[in-house]
């Protein structure tokens, strides 16, 4: 049991090699490449740490790649968080390394079958990302394990400090926890339960809570539907029933909204917290909204 238990512990640190040490009295200095991993940051940190994030508020996670600018503002920094999954399109490793910067996978612990494999990566399809869906955050086990992660990075660190990051981390993971407990019984009652989203975003959050994703508008993210694409789509509508679209915020809607209209189905948005801005309780406040979005929409 205790070599089990280390092993997720064990793929972190490989993930962190290099990087600055941290000299007595200095503050960490946190970089992030994504809004998802600074709020979870963010929320970790508390007053111990200062956190950043590599990509403009408004920039497409998945067609991100850092400017001169960025990079020189990663040059300060003692670690880079990192979604891993191949959601980053650019060479993070590289990037850290320039940087002196430790890199942190944040998901390089969580099981291989805890996982889900992406829709299209077994059928010739072109998602931008690899073998595994990378949106491992959309729901609140997802996040507890990057959260887990980001927490033994900063404290292997700032070992001053691990207590506070060990005991903020608690604290996340009880109100996550707590959240799931809370949405489970009332989505479980839903009839309605089928959705097509915009991308192939939430495939782990309809996993947790008993939904359904019947198919994508956009297979590649940022990038809507040829015609093919389109027909394909409603023959999946026609045979699976889905009863909502759901759009997102940062990417065009023209293809969903269509496709809603032409379907009769309702048309809401649930948000993978892809663009916005960072906030220690960003991730928690997403979950709650994008539950009574899917409440609102799907209830009778």
């Amino acid at each position: 049991m205790k070599t089990l238990w280390l092993l997720p512990l064990l793929l972190l640190l490989a993930a962190c090699g290099g990087g600055k040490e941290l000299k007595p009295g200095e503050r960490m200095q946190v970089m992030a490449t994504t809004v998802h991993l600074a709020s979870l940051a963010m929320a970790i940190a508390g007053p111990d740490a200062d956190v950043d994030m590599l990509a403009g508020e408004g920039t497409n996670p998945h067609e991100y790649e850092p400017t001169v600018a960025d990079r020189r503002r990663l040059q300060s920094s003692h670690l880079l968080l990192v979604n891993g999954l191949e959601l980053e399109p650019f060479d993070a490793g590289k990037l850290a390394r320039d940087a002196k910067a430790a890199l942190v996978d944040c998901s390089a612990g969580i099981p291989k079958d805890w996982l889900i494999t992406d829709a299209g990566a077994d059928h010739g399809h072109d998602h931008g990302h690899g073998h595994y869906n990378p949106h491992v955050w959309i729901c609140t086990e997802g996040a507890i394990h990057q959260a887990r992660a980001i927490t033994d990075a900063f404290a292997k660190l700032d070992t001053a400090n691990a207590a506070g990051y060990e005991k903020r981390f608690g604290e996340l993971k009880q109100r996550l926890e707590a959240l799931s407990a809370e949405y489970k019984p009332k989505v479980a009652a839903l009839s309605k339960r089928k959705f097509v989203s915009n991308h192939d975003a939430f495939p782990y959050f309809a996993r947790e809570f008993g939904l359904e994703q019947v198919g994508v508008v956009q297979r590649t993210p940022g990038h809507n539907p040829t015609m093919d694409e389109r027909r394909v789509l409603e023959r999946q509508l026609k045979a699976g029933g889905a009863d909502a679209v759901f759009m997102e915020p940062g990417f065009d809607d023209a293809a969903s909204r269509a496709i809603a209209e032409g379907s009769g189905l309702p048309l809401e948005t649930l948000d993978p917290l892809g663009v916005g801005k960072p906030a220690p309780d960003a991730l928690e406040t997403t979950l709650r909204r994008n539950l009574e979005t899917v409440l609102k929409t799907l209830g009778d």
